[in-house]
């Protein structure tokens, strides 16, 4: 779907699924910004956490999906020359970098369920489901000079846990590569030896490579949760049963 003809639309069959698939990720944008002004109200004083920046991703990649979708019919009708190289290439490849990193994210907090013992020494990890992604800064008694800083500067400052630095460093280089691919494919458009379809096709190879690493890993740590969490309820059961055995309940018996 990257190429499309210049005056030309799209077959009747192509027009359908892009309409259905446009549809699909504006309802799945709209279920998930609508939870996230749902998780807000209930926590707002928490700013951000990691499944209110999860809900943000999604509702995003949705809405940059339904975005690509309709334009792309627009493109194809209009014959938009720009459409076909780097222009139509951007706004398929930004909603992907979206959704791999909320996964991404997803998977940082399953891997902090998993390792959970052995990061005591961090700070800024939390075990909650409701664990903050940008932890604000401990509330402190300030100076009044402070205090008129953050008056006049609203922003706060924000701790980032390890894992997340690594998320927010895979997802910003894979946006430098989008762009470095996207400015070859632009610099393909002249007469020189570039082939932007090669361009193209390669970022989508590795694309797909990282995307299916991605679904390995969430893959592993899910089965790790589960044996986890069956672990866990397990034991919880023995020791209810090993309560019943150690402290019978006793016998009455009517007259």
């Amino acid at each position: 779907m990257l190429e499309l003809r210049e005056g030309a639309c799209f077959p009747r069959v192509l027009v359908g699924v892009n309409v259905v698939l446009a549809l699909v990720d504006a309802i799945i944008a709209v279920l998930a910004f609508y939870q996230l002004i749902r998780i807000h109200s209930r926590n707002s004083q928490v700013v951000w956490t990691r499944q209110k920046v999860f809900h943000l991703m999604i509702g995003s990649s949705s809405m940059g999906y339904f975005i690509y979708f309709v334009l792309a019919l627009i493109a194809a009708c209009k014959g938009w020359p720009c459409w076909s190289n780097s222009c139509g290439f951007i706004v398929m490849a930004f909603p992907k970098i979206l959704f791999f990193a909320a996964f991404l994210l997803l998977l940082s907090f399953w891997v902090d369920l998993c390792h959970q013992a052995n990061d005591e020494d961090d700070e800024y990890e939390e075990s909650s489901s409701q664990e903050a992604l940008l932890d604000k800064t401990s509330n402190k008694p300030s100076s009044s000079k402070t205090d008129g800083h953050r008056k006049r500067f609203p922003l706060h400052f924000f701790n980032v846990g390890s894992r997340q630095k690594i998320v927010i460093l895979v997802t910003v280089l894979v946006f430098v590569v989008m762009m470095a691919c996207a400015l070859i494919i632009w610099i393909g458009m002249g007469k020189n030896h570039i082939d932007s379809a090669v361009v193209a096709r390669v970022y989508v190879d590795f694309f797909a490579i990282a995307i299916l690493l991605l679904g390995g890993a969430l893959a592993c740590y899910g089965l790790l949760l589960c044996l986890k969490i069956s672990k866990v309820r397990s034991e919880q059961a023995s020791s209810e049963m090993w309560k019943v055995h150690r402290y019978p309940q006793p016998l009455y018996y009517g007259s």
